[in-house]
């Protein structure tokens, strides 16, 4: 059972599940062996004529999938679009990871606009966005109105795909101590490790060097874990979230020089966002970190979800630190390992 405050959301949430799902199909390679995606994390491959590109599908288009990725430090773009005509898109661009394709004409089969969303139609792991309309302006408006949806559900699959591909080198050792301490699963990557453990506190740490202008850089990625009596509705609002965050990253998370530690960028307001997640309710926070004391910030963002079986809250944070490089794809990493939160394993 949810608490009662909590409990009046799941009709809302169990309703904004079934609009994303609508109008999702499966391939049409049913029976036939697909080939495996292609294409880097977060392109989008866009079908359509020059005159819909510069045209009002192609703004909306644009607006919708080129908007800021949410709260980094710098602008990055949600997703890198590559527009292809379509004598273009042959054998080697129809298995591309993340497609839309634009189909514009008076048909009998575009007086009505659809957006019919495929997985698996060329490739496997495949997400396929066919939009028909009779019109530029037609399609434009249908698009506009399934905006929200499409960007949520390609940027769901992009954190998906990080997801099973940790899940293939995870680390057993990590995972079966963290299920041990705090009665949770969570998949993390093989080169990641246990660094500091406290009272209902797990701090998982991952240190990797990449490549840029000839030399080499640090790239950081960590994950926390933590728990706490559920006593109150109000432990979901992001001033207790925050509180809860800032005072045990203080305790636990020390800095690289005397006397600094973790703490929330506040000159940037994280945001919250509610959701049900796996059927429990659920907080989202995503927002900025730094080093009080120090130099150090990037992105993070925390899962906190409400564990009915044992009556308590359980938070899985993760952050990036690549002052060198975009951040965005390291973001999606580390929302993956957030999301393959697992309650009682």
């Amino acid at each position: 059972m949810w608490p009662a405050g909590i409990e009046r959301l799941a009709v809302v949430f169990a309703a904004g599940a079934l609009l994303i799902l609508t109008g999702c199909e499966e391939g049409t390679g049913k029976g036939v062996a697909l080939p495996g995606k292609v294409g880097p994390p977060g392109e989008l491959v866009v079908v359509c004529s020059d005159t819909e590109w510069y045209g009002p599908v192609g703004k909306r288009i644009r607006e919708t999938f080129e908007q800021a990725f949410p709260l980094l430090p710098q602008l990055e773009p949600s997703f890198d679009l590559q527009h292809l005509d379509r004598e273009a898109f042959d054998r080697f661009w129809k298995p591309h990871r993340n497609v839309l394709v634009i189909d514009i004409g008076d048909r009998v089969d575009t007086q009505t606009p659809s957006v019919a969303i495929y997985r698996n139609k060329y490739a496997k792991g495949q997400l396929y966005v066919h939009a028909k309309g009779r019109s530029e302006e037609v399609l434009a408006a249908a698009l506009q109105a399934r905006s929200a949806e499409l960007y949520s559900v390609f940027s769901a699959e992009e954190v998906t795909r990080y997801t099973q591909l940790i899940a293939l080198d995870h680390n057993e050792v990590a995972q079966r101590e963290i299920a041990e301490l705090l009665g949770v699963e969570v998949t993390v990557p093989r080169d990641s490790r246990v660094v500091k453990t406290g009272p209902e506190f797990v701090w998982v740490d991952r240190q990797m060097t990449r490549l840029k202008g000839g030399d080499n850089h640090d790239v950081q990625q960590g994950w926390f874990i933590y728990t706490e009596p559920y006593t109150s509705d109000r432990q979901f609002l992001l001033p207790h979230r925050l509180a809860m965050r800032d005072s045990l990253l203080r305790r636990w998370v020390p800095g690289p020089t005397d006397g600094s530690y973790m703490t929330t960028e506040m000159r940037s307001v994280p945001r919250l966002e509610e959701l049900s997640f796996n059927g429990q309710y659920a907080a989202e926070i995503r927002g900025l970190w730094r080093m009080e004391h120090d130099y150090m910030g990037g992105p993070f963002t925390s899962l906190t979800v409400y564990d009915s079986l044992r009556g308590r809250l359980v938070t899985v944070e993760g952050y990036a630190y690549a002052p060198y490089f975009d951040k965005r794809e390291y973001v999606r990493m580390t929302e993956a390992v957030v999301r393959s939160l697992r309650l009682n394993p």
